[in-house]
């Protein structure tokens, strides 16, 4: 082979060579180019669902400490117009007390100056029945209890039909007053039942109950009314009881006045 032709093949290998490794190195640069431009592309497109999302989860958490802290707010809120109410109304009781007593002493000294002494006796014995004065006298107190094991909202409680049932007998028996824990019966008066308690006068009362009456000086023994109502309780719903005799004292009644009557006038007034 002759020297030309050598030279000639080896010019040829390395001009295959270079245009070999241009070209691979092309391929290196352009590639990851395009990759990299495809790459961003598909992040991007996705940048603003990610802020939305995250706007939405932030704005749910702001929106619940935002409620949290209402509902704190309503509620202390609440309780603290709860104790001004409370306040306000023992406030209100404690005057109708302060007024109640100005009224017995005008009254007293209306009496005293003006009136007979039959027409003051007349007011006593009136404002002794009807509860609005004190009054004191021979009588029976009648206590009662709830069953031993007893539960909540059994009938194995003392029930107001209970305490109505035991007053109206005391009143067929001659009684002239009649007070439960210390809430003086008048015309007025209800005892009702508000979830677990019984209310006398709007007041909640506590056991043991304890029924005081004047007026009826013996409990008519064992075929008596009272008698035979306190054993059936007792049979039926375990509901224990006592009764006694002796001097009784009881506490004046508030008397309200009547709020939907009118005068035979009015009523003859209307068309």
């Amino acid at each position: 082979m002759s020297a030309a032709s050598t030279d000639t093949r080896e010019e040829a290998g390395l001009l295959e060579g270079f245009i070999a490794q241009a070209v691979v190195d092309e391929y290196a640069d352009v590639e990851p180019s395009r990759e990299g431009a495809r790459w961003s592309a598909k992040h991007w497109k996705a940048v603003p669902a990610t802020l939305a999302i995250g706007l939405l989860v932030a704005a749910a958490l702001i929106s619940a400490r935002a409620s949290d802290a209402e509902r704190t707010a309503t509620r202390d809120a609440l309780a603290e117009r709860v104790v001004e109410q409370n306040a306000s109304i023992e406030e209100v009781r404690q005057r109708l007390d302060e007024q109640a007593l100005e009224v017995d002493a005008l009254r007293t000294s209306i009496l005293d100056a003006n009136a007979a002494e039959a027409d003051s006796v007349e007011l006593g014995r009136l404002t002794a029945l009807t509860g609005a004065s004190e009054l004191a006298g021979p009588g029976i107190t009648v206590t009662i209890d709830d069953a031993p094991d007893a539960e909540a909202g059994s009938l194995n409680r003392v029930l107001d039909r209970d305490l109505q049932d035991i007053v109206n007998t005391l009143w067929q028996m001659g009684a002239e007053g009649v007070s439960v824990n210390e809430q003086r019966l008048t015309g007025s008066t209800a005892i009702r039942g508000a979830g677990q308690a019984i209310l006398v006068n709007y007041q909640p009362l506590t056991r043991p109950y304890v029924v005081n009456a004047v007026g009826t000086t013996t409990s008519g023994g064992e075929d008596s009314g009272l008698q035979q109502l306190l054993t059936a309780l007792a049979d039926d719903y375990g509901l224990v009881s006592s009764v006694s005799v002796g001097d009784v004292a009881l506490p004046a009644g508030e008397v309200r006045q009547p709020r939907f009557a009118m005068t035979t006038e009015a009523e003859g007034d209307q068309p």
